[in-house]
C-alpha cells in the first residue's frame, strides 16, 4: 500500500511541476504508463473516469469494456498534449456527499473490490469501522491525508482540472444524478444511436442524506468544498 502512495506522489509531482514542453521526455522515466490505450486512440474519445460516478457503465458503452483505469486529464496532457486537445473529453460527476458514502460502502463491502481496494479497506478503513466513525475520523489530519491519497476519495477536481485551472477541462460533463438523460445527450452530440444505458458496479447504501449527521455533513463539505462549488452541488 505504501508503494502505491509513493508511486502516486511521484507521478503527481512530476506532471504538475514539469513544463509541458519537457513532459514528453520526462514521462517515460516515471511509474506511469500511457493513458492512450487502443480504445482511446480508436474512438478519439477521452473519458476521465471519476471513481464512483458511473464510469464503468460509460466505458462499457464507448470503449467496449471497463478499460483504462482511473487517469487524470493532466496525464493525457502530459503524455500527448496535442492529442488531448484534439480528442473529445468527457466525464460524469456526482454529489460529493453521496460519492463519499458510495466509495466507503463499496470498499467496506469488498465483494466487488479489487485486491488493492481490499487491502486499503483492511489497512485504513478498518481503523474506524462504520461510516459515521470513518467520517468523524477525517477530522484528524493524518488519517485524512491517508484517505484522500486513495483514488476513490480524491476530489473530482483532481481528476478533471488542470493544475491551477479555475474550471474543468472537459468538453462534456454529465451528472450521475441524471445519468440516463445526460448519456442520451452525449450520444446525440457524438452522433451515436440512442440506446438504454445500463449501470454496473452499484454499491448498496441508504439515501446519502440519511447517513449524515450535521457534523458529518460539515466535515465532508469542508473536504469537498471545491467540488461542490465547481460542479454546482449542495447537501
Amino acid at each position: 500500500m505504501y508503494r502505491y502512495y509513493l508511486r502516486t506522489l511521484l507521478r503527481d509531482s512530476v506532471i504538475e511541476c514539469v513544463p509541458p514542453a519537457l513532459m514528453r521526455h520526462v514521462m517515460p522515466m516515471t511509474p506511469s504508463s500511457t493513458p492512450y490505450i487502443p480504445a482511446v486512440l480508436e474512438t478519439r474519445l477521452i473519458f476521465v473516469h471519476v471513481p464512483k460516478a458511473a464510469g464503468t457503465s460509460v466505458k462499457t458503452e464507448f470503449y467496449g469494456g471497463p478499460k483504462g483505469g482511473h487517469r487524470r486529464i493532466i496525464e493525457f496532457a502530459a503524455h500527448d498534449q496535442k492529442r488531448m486537445q484534439a480528442f473529445f473529453k468527457f466525464s460524469f460527476t456526482r454529489n460529493p456527499w453521496d460519492r463519499l458514502l458510495s466509495a466507503h460502502a463499496y470498499l467496506s463491502d469488498g465483494r466487488k473490490a479489487t485486491g488493492r481496494d481490499r487491502r486499503f479497506a483492511r489497512d485504513v478503513l478498518d481503523l474506524h469501522p462504520g461510516f459515521e466513525a470513518f467520517v468523524l475520523a477525517l477530522e484528524r489530519p493524518g488519517f485524512r491525508r491517508r484517505v484522500m491519497a486513495y483514488d476513490h476519495f480524491r476530489t473530482q477536481s483532481y481528476w478533471l482540472c488542470m493544475p491551477r485551472a479555475r474550471d474543468h477541462a472537459m468538453d462534456f460533463l454529465g451528472r450521475f444524478e441524471r445519468f440516463e438523460e445526460d448519456m442520451e445527450a452525449l450520444r446525440h452530440r457524438l452522433g451515436h444511436p440512442s440506446r438504454p444505458a445500463l449501470r454496473t458496479l452499484s454499491s448498496d447504501h441508504p439515501p446519502y442524506r440519511d447517513a449524515y449527521s450535521t457534523r458529518m455533513r460539515d466535515i465532508a463539505g469542508d473536504i469537498y468544498a471545491r467540488d461542490a462549488a465547481l460542479f454546482g452541488y449542495a447537501f
